[in-house]
């Protein structure tokens, strides 16, 4: 047996097995999937939000405190792999794909770290991230969930505690900068992030239990960031697209933009022109769309 050398319930640097299993939605994975993220580091949280009471005195010190509502929290970051799990489908399952009542799907996210495995329940996409600088090579990739149980605790009110099969080790390259390529009228492109954010909302039960009744999902936002050398010739404007992997194993992001850029000139060895825009469709529809190549 392995020896927990961190101790107890400590939270603790991850490197392990981590899988996400679609529970229920409409997004195109389908539901029961199981995905493996490779070579990842995951940041679990279950806090039981503490409340304070105030004292009954004239000077109203803190007297006693009371439990209140569990908020359990995952972020995962890993690199990607495109002849893997990372794909158009997983994306909009995740962050795009919406049910009739404007909600994303529900997952649920397995960390195995071969000293206790934790499963996080009826969990949601609440902010997705990509950043590759091309110096550096491979691309980043940063999950944040909001989940309705942590830690494997589930009352069975709303799901049955979700069981994981065994799954093959994931295979697959890191995508590196030579399958990247940016679509339109930006070049001399040394690197880019890409962040959405998707608000999730716990819905709690009237009787003041410790547990949510389920999650809410909010409005899409997000920002990209290209980043230039000074002897560019164009740039985006009010579209910008990427392309990630190849034919058969990527996927393609296309991204409507504000043309109000905040953009920054570093006039160091190595001059860039970093330029930040805001995901935005002036006609209403989305800001983006993510489609295989």
């Amino acid at each position: 047996m392995p020896t927990d050398l961190y101790g107890g319930n400590a939270v603790k640097p991850f490197l392990g097995r981590i899988v996400l299993k679609k529970l229920a939605g409409v997004g195109p994975i389908a539901v029961g999937s199981q995905i493996t993220i490779p070579h990842a580091a995951a940041q679990p949280r279950n806090p039981t939000n503490t409340t304070y009471l105030a004292g009954i005195s004239g000077s109203a010190y803190l007297s006693g405190d009371v439990a209140g509502k569990r908020t359990p929290r995952c972020t995962i970051t890993s690199v990607v792999k495109t002849s893997s799990f990372f794909t158009a489908d997983l994306i909009n399952s995740l962050m795009l794909t919406t049910s009739g009542t404007g909600d994303t799907d529900v997952w649920a996210i397995l960390l195995d770290d071969l000293y206790s495995p934790m499963v996080y329940d009826g969990a949601k996409c609440a902010a997705f991230k990509l950043q590759q600088q091309a110096r550096g090579g491979p691309m980043a990739i940063t999950l944040s969930f909001v989940s309705m149980y942590g830690d494997s605790e589930n009352t069975g009110v709303i799901f049955s505690p979700t069981t994981f099969t065994s799954t093959t080790t994931d295979a697959g390259p890191i995508t590196d900068v030579t399958k990247v390529s940016f679509e339109g009228s930006a070049d001399l492109t040394l690197g880019f992030s890409l962040e959405l954010t998707r608000p999730q909302s716990y819905v709690f039960y009237d009787d003041g239990t410790l547990y949510p009744a389920g999650i809410s999902s909010g409005l899409l936002t997000g920002a990209a960031t290209l980043t230039q050398s000074v002897k560019y010739s164009s740039s985006w404007e009010s579209a910008g697209a990427i392309n990630i992997g190849q034919t058969g194993a990527g996927l393609a992001i296309s991204l409507n933009l504000s043309s109000r850029q905040d953009v920054r000139e570093f006039k160091l060895d190595t001059r860039t022109v970093v330029r930040r825009y805001a995901l935005y469709n002036s006609g209403g529809g989305a800001p983006i769309s993510v489609t295989s190549l």
